[in-house]
C-alpha cells in the first residue's frame, strides 16, 4: 500500500490572484445590459413619453397609458373607455391618470361631472384644490347656461380658422337632434326644412341686432313666421310652408319653458364662454340634473358640441384636450347620442380624446348606441367585474384571449387589464401619490369623513398602492 501525499492547503490570498487555476477576467456592465441574461423577464417597453398609470403586475415595471403618445404606433385613435363594477377603482383611475396627470403634461381637461357627492359633483374637490371654477347646471336658470344656439357653435360646423375636413355638428344638427328626442319621432323633410329656414333667419336678425339668438326666438319664428320666411321654398310652396314648423315650434317652446329652462335657452354664461381660456381644468357640474327627461342628455351633448366647435375653431393651434364623461350611457342614446358619437369620430382632427366609463356591458343590447361607443375606443381599461355575463361580454366585445373572463372576475381593487390598440393586454396595478389619494376619495358620504387636501401646488413624488 502506497502512502499518498496530503493535498496541499489552498491559500486564500493566492486563490484571489488566480494562482491555482486560470481565471477569466470579468467585464464591466450595466443593469440594462445584464437583464438580457434573465430570459424570463418580459421585454421592456421602449417608450419614455406619456403619462404613467401604474405598475405592470407581472414584471413590476412602470407602465405608460397615454392616448396621445400611443397614437400612430400602437393605436389609430385617441378615445378611451373604462369598464368595471362600482368600487373597483375606476373613478380613481380616471381622476388620476386622465385628469390630474394630464394637467401636468400640459393638456386641457374638460369634465362632465354627473355623479353627485355631498351636494355637488364628485370632481368639485379637485377643481377647488386646483383653483378652477365649478360651472354648475341646474334647471330653473339660477346657475350656468350653455346656449343651444351659441355663436361658437356654427350653423354648419365649418370654421374660418379650422382645418379642412374637420366639421363637428353645428347648430342645425344639434337642434334637430334635440327636437327628435323631445318629440319622440323623426322629423319629416318639411319640418326639417322649416327649422333650417327659421334658424337662418333668426341667426341673421340676431347678428344685426348685436345679440345671441336663443331657442325661444326660433320657437316663436316657427309658430309666427313672417311672410317672407317661406320665400326660399318657391311660389308654389311658400304659402303651405308657413305651417310646416308648428309642431317643432311647440316642442321648442315647451323645452324652453319647462324641460330645459335655464339650461340651454339663454345666452351662454360668461363662466362657460371663457372656460377654455381661464384654466386648464374645465369642470361642468351636471350632477343636479334629473336622469329622467331630456335635460341631462341635452346639456351633455350641447357641451360636447360646443367644445368640438371651439376646438375646431382653434384646431390650427393643436391643443391636446381630454373630455371625461364617467356616465357614458347618458350621452349614448337617442338622436343627441348620434350627435355625440359623430363628434367622437373627429377626435384626431380636433386633438380631443374622450374618456367614457361604463358599468355593465351585458346590460346593453347588441345594437345599442352605448355598445357602439364602447367598441370604438382605441384604449380599453378593464377593472374587476363580479358578474359572469359582464366578463363574458367584455371578452367577446374586445376579442380578448380565452380564459380572460376568470381574470376579470378575480381582479382586486385598483387592478385592471389594459388593452392599448395592437398591443397585447397586460395587467396593471394603479398607484397614486398621497396627494392624489386625498383628492380622489369618494367615500366621504359613507364614512362621514371629509379629507382636506394637504397644501400643495401639485402632486408630490412617490406613490401608494390603491
Amino acid at each position: 500500500m502506497l502512502d499518498r501525499r496530503p493535498v496541499p492547503r489552498r491559500r486564500r490570498w493566492l486563490d484571489r490572484y488566480g494562482w491555482y487555476e486560470v481565471r477569466a477576467e470579468g467585464a464591466w456592465t450595466t443593469t440594462r445590459q445584464a437583464e438580457a441574461w434573465n430570459l424570463a423577464t418580459n421585454r421592456r417597453r421602449t417608450r419614455q413619453e406619456g403619462v404613467l398609470a401604474g405598475l405592470n403586475t407581472m414584471s413590476q415595471e412602470l407602465e405608460i397609458v397615454d392616448a396621445f403618445t400611443a397614437y400612430g404606433t400602437d393605436t389609430s385613435g385617441i378615445n378611451v373607455v373604462v369598464i368595471g363594477d362600482i368600487g373597483r377603482g375606476k373613478s380613481s383611475w380616471i381622476k388620476t391618470v386622465c385628469v390630474l396627470r394630464q394637467l401636468l403634461a400640459g393638456r386641457q381637461v374638460v369634465v362632465l361631472d354627473r355623479k353627485p357627492q355631498s351636494g355637488s359633483g364628485e370632481y368639485t374637490p379637485i377643481a377647488h384644490a386646483l383653483d378652477a371654477a365649478s360651472i354648475r347646471f341646474r334647471i330653473g336658470g339660477s346657475d350656468a347656461c350653455l346656449n343651444l344656439l351659441d355663436p361658437a357653435i356654427s350653423r354648419g360646423g365649418d370654421h374660418d380658422d379650422g382645418l379642412e375636413g374637420v366639421v363637428p355638428a353645428g347648430q342645425e344638427a344639434l337642434v334637430l337632434a334635440v327636437l327628435t328626442d323631445a318629440m319622440g319621432r323623426t322629423l319629416d323633410e318639411k319640418e326639417k326644412a322649416a327649422v333650417g329656414a327659421a334658424l337662418a333667419v333668426v341667426t341673421t336678425e340676431s347678428r344685426h341686432q348685436g345679440r345671441d339668438p336663443v331657442i325661444r326666438d326660433l320657437a316663436m319664428r316657427l309658430l309666427q313666421p313672417a311672410t317672407g320666411d317661406s320665400a326660399v321654398f318657391g311660389t308654389r310652396w311658400s304659402a303651405r310652408a308657413l305651417e310646416w314648423g308648428i309642431e317643432p315650434g311647440l316642442a321648442l317652446l315647451r323645452l324652453a319653458d319647462r324641460d330645459l329652462r335655464g339650461l340651454v335657452d339663454a345666452p351662454t354664461s360668461p363662466a362657460v364662454r371663457d372656460a377654455l381660456d381661464t384654466h386648464p381644468l374645465v369642470h361642468f357640474d351636471v350632477s343636479a340634473l334629473p336622469t329622467d327627461g331630456p335635460a341631462l342628455r341635452v346639456v351633455m351633448t350641447a357641451a360636447n358640441t360646443w367644445l368640438a366647435n371651439r376646438l375646431a375653431a382653434r384646431s390650427s393651434r393643436y391643443q391636446q384636450t381630454i373630455l371625461v364623461v364617467e356616465e357614458g350611457w347618458h350621452v349614448a342614446g337617442g338622436s343627441t347620442g348620434e350627435v355625440f358619437r359623430a363628434n367622437l369620430k373627429l377626435s384626431r382632427g380636433l386633438g380631443l380624446s374622450t374618456v367614457s366609463a361604463f358599468h355593465h356591458p351585458a346590460d346593453q343590447p347588441a345594437d345599442s348606441p352605448a355598445r357602439a361607443l364602447m367598441a370604438e375606443a382605441s384604449i380599453v381599461v378593464l377593472f374587476g367585474q363580479s358578474r359572469a355575463d359582464d366578463a363574458v361580454e367584455t371578452v367577446r366585445l374586445y376579442r380578448l384571449p380565452a380564459g380572460t373572463e376568470e381574470t376579470l372576475m378575480r381582479l382586486g381593487r385598483g387592478q385592471c387589464l389594459v388593452k392599448i390598440g395592437s398591443r397585447d393586454p397586460f395587467l396593471l396595478t394603479h398607484i397614486r401619490s398621497p396627494w392624489e389619494i386625498t383628492l380622489t376619495d369618494t367615500d366621504a358620504a359613507i364614512t362621514g369623513e371629509t379629507h382636506t387636501p394637504p397644501p400643495s401646488t401639485g402632486p408630490r413624488e412617490g406613490a401608494d398602492d390603491e
